[in-house]
């Protein structure tokens, strides 16, 4: 029982045959280790190909290599075959499939997908193909944005062999491994079959037994039962909520009913689903009754996983056409009277046309799985689900739980640590135990108030910049009549937050700091902005007026430097716009370079409207300009504002004249005289 590809239907119908193998003398090299690898033995199948290959390069030969280095995880060596094999005018798309998902599993990305292009071309619309060609751009996103947190190797548990599926059980760690075991397994003294107990062909390796650990180091780790471990494979161990129900896969030595003397006789190791309770009087398991929808002549069925409560057991199975394509999720429910229901495939939300694995739920109701068959980093990926409005939303977990090569038995044990299983690069063994707790997500915003620093009142339609000192990102917000503001907030990070209003001084580096924090929270920051008290001089003259011992301050012409007639207000409204603010800006630098300019402004609307409202109007636009120049550090002596409202019309649109929009607008202007003394 290979632990991610025994549900394949090549394994699904295999049936090992009784007999000694025949010599390789007097026969073709090829049919031997054809032999071998119909029975799995990839470790033997693979010299004999290779010296096929040097006998003669064919490519029976050549697939031969690349398919078992494939199949026993080799990916390095059957990305060599691979390219060999695609290169001989014989090969066969399916070569080019798989040559494409070694590629992946050695992060050759762009190459992969350049061969599924290439394989797309000549079968148009596989689901496969298409999926894997997505996971190609996928994986390199993920590589460049993995996910925050602390990644372990197991190493106390992991064994140089094959170590996978985690379960736990009232403070124990139980998994699965094909180290070498106690010597008992021995074979009969007339055994005439080619499955041997004390090693499987596949691998090489001992058979897979389960074994428990009271921690997560190697002093602990012991064999489970005899009564659990059989002859040949048990794993992937699930276990009920109160720890005395078991649910596990075992693979075991059965004969066809009918099968006569003397002749071949077919043997199965197909997977089947067992149970095990616990006997408190005697503290020890017990074989509980037989899975009903066990059929190992037929299929497989493994991966289990048992709900809390005992009712509801999850497992995979290629029931064929039955299915959405290949091995598939599946469900059985508990009747009133404790008989296991129908099994029912949990659908095109979760299933695909790739293999599915290791279902398991977490406490909180998220449903785990891994599959090959959805956009991935290569091999088997984790995907966590929820449903939402009656649908699956599944999200690949991503990098680091993800790799190139298999990532599978997801497993949680009461925490936010993920545990799992990985045949990676790095790892002590074939496949290893991994561990990965996510970094805290620390969710932050920032709220307040603009107020009148004097009065305390709240300042509705301020304008309000918070500044990332880090990224340099700006963010604005205007209050609303209450004052309100917010904002949301990175993690981690420093700012400056200011605060602006026409007429008022801005509050300016306000320091709003996340750094340190070790929980989310909601900051809360005011900012006081101090009223700027404002004269306009009534009834100021247009042109200067002589001053005694000087004569008539000298107007200075400045166009091409300053243009009044960009400055422009919303309708209704007397706030400095940030066009007209870059007019402005540009009169304020002139007068910081000329420090004996002096400045007369007027300000200026059209007849429309009530008369009394438009003095009033053109009286606030005169109060927030000057505003704006005193609060850019011009010195208020400099500086004269008027409002005239509509007393001073520059052509016949007065009141009850009907006029053009043009000639409005000629008199709603704004006026400045600029004059040295």
């Amino acid at each position: 029982m290979n632990r991610k590809h025994y549900t394949l239907p090549a394994l699904l119908s295999a049936m090992l045959v009784m007999g000694m193998f025949t010599s390789a003398s007097g026969q073709y090299i090829i049919k031997e280790a054809n032999n071998q690898a119909t029975l799995y033995n990839y470790a033997a199948a693979i010299p004999l190909y290779q010296k096929a290959y040097r006998k003669k390069e064919t490519v029976e030969a050549a697939r031969g290599l690349a398919d078992g280095y494939r199949r026993l995880k080799d990916y390095t060596a059957a990305a060599g075959w691979y390219e060999k094999l695609v290169a001989m005018p014989e090969h066969t798309a399916a070569d080019e499939l798989h040559y494409a998902g070694i590629l992946m599993n050695n992060e050759q990305y762009a190459a992969a997908k350049t061969v599924l292009t290439g394989y797309l071309g000549k079968t148009p619309g596989d689901k496969i193909a298409e999926s894997m060609k997505a996971g190609c751009d996928s994986a390199v996103k993920w590589l460049a944005a993995p996910v925050r947190g602390d990644m372990e190797n197991l190493k106390g548990l992991n064994s140089v062999w094959s170590d996978w599926s985690t379960a736990f059980r009232q403070g124990e760690v139980i998994f699965a491994s094909d180290r070498p075991y106690d010597s008992l397994r021995r074979d009969a003294l007339f055994n005439n079959t080619n499955i041997k107990r004390k090693r499987y062909g596949y691998t090489g390796n001992s058979y897979l037994h389960l074994y428990e650990s009271k921690g997560l180091d190697s002093g602990h780790v012991m064999t489970m039962a005899r009564a659990v471990n059989g002859d040949y494979h048990s794993a992937d161990a699930s276990y009920t909520a109160d720890g005395k129900t078991c649910y596990y896969a075992v693979t075991n030595l059965a004969r066809k009913r009918g099968s006569l003397l003397g002749k071949e006789q077919p043997y199965t190791l197909n997977i089947e689903l067992r149970t095990q309770q616990w006997d408190d009087n005697k503290g020890a398991w017990q074989q509980g009754p037989a899975f009903p929808y066990n059929e190992i002549f037929n299929y497989s069925v493994g991966d289990p996983f048992i709900s809390a409560d005992g009712r509801t057991l999850y497992f995979v199975a290629d029931y064929g056409e039955k299915g959405q394509g290949g091995t598939d999720i599946y469900y059985c429910t508990k009747d009133a009277s404790g008989q296991w229901q129908q099994p029912v495939n949990m659908g095109p939300g979760i299933n695909s046309a790739g293999n599915e694995r290791s279902p398991m739920f977490d406490s909180t109701g998220v449903f785990y799985f891994s599959t090959d068959g959805r956009p991935g980093m290569g091999g088997l990926d984790i995907f966590r689900a929820v449903k939402m409005n009656g649908a699956w939303e599944v999200l690949n977990m991503g990098v680091p739980v993800n790799s190139a090569q298999d990532d599978f038995a997801p497993a949680y044990n009461g925490t936010n640590t993920l545990y799992f299983s990985s045949n990676r690069k790095g790892g002590k063994g074939s496949d290893d135990l991994y561990r990965f707790t996510p970094a805290k997500i620390l969710v932050f915003s920032l709220e307040g108030k603009a107020l009148n620093k004097k009065t305390n009142t709240p300042l509705g339609s301020a304008e309000i910049t918070l500044r990332n000192k880090e990224t340099g990102a700006v963010k604005k917000f205007t209050t609303d009549g209450e004052g309100n503001f917010h904002f949301a907030l990175d993690s981690l990070s420093a700012y400056g937050l200011d605060g602006e209003k026409a007429l008022f001084r801005p509050e300016t580096g306000v320091a709003v700091i996340t750094k340190g924090l070790t929980e989310s929270a909601v900051l809360h920051r005011d900012l006081y902005l101090e009223k700027i008290e404002v004269e306009t001089v009534e009834n100021k003259p247009k042109d200067p007026v002589p001053v005694k011992g000087i004569g008539v301050p000298k107007k200075i012409d400045l166009a091409g430097k300053f243009n009044p007639q960009n400055i422009y207000f919303d309708l209704g409204k007397a706030d400095v716009r940030p066009d007209a603010a870059r007019e402005l800006d540009k009169l304020i630098s002139l007068l910081k370079e000329n420090p004996s300019w002096r400045v007369d402004m007027s300000f200026h609307t059209d007849s429309r409207s009530d008369d009394s409202y438009n003095l009033k109007l053109s009286q606030r636009r005169a109060a927030s300009t000057l505003a704006y120049f005193l609060a850019k550090g011009i010195d208020k002596k400099r500086l004269t504002a008027k409002g005239y409202g509509e007393t001073r019309l520059i052509n016949r649109c007065a009141n009850g004249v009907r006029c053009s929009e043009a000639e409005h607008q000629a008199n709603r202007r704004t006026e400045f005289v600029i004059f040295e003394r």
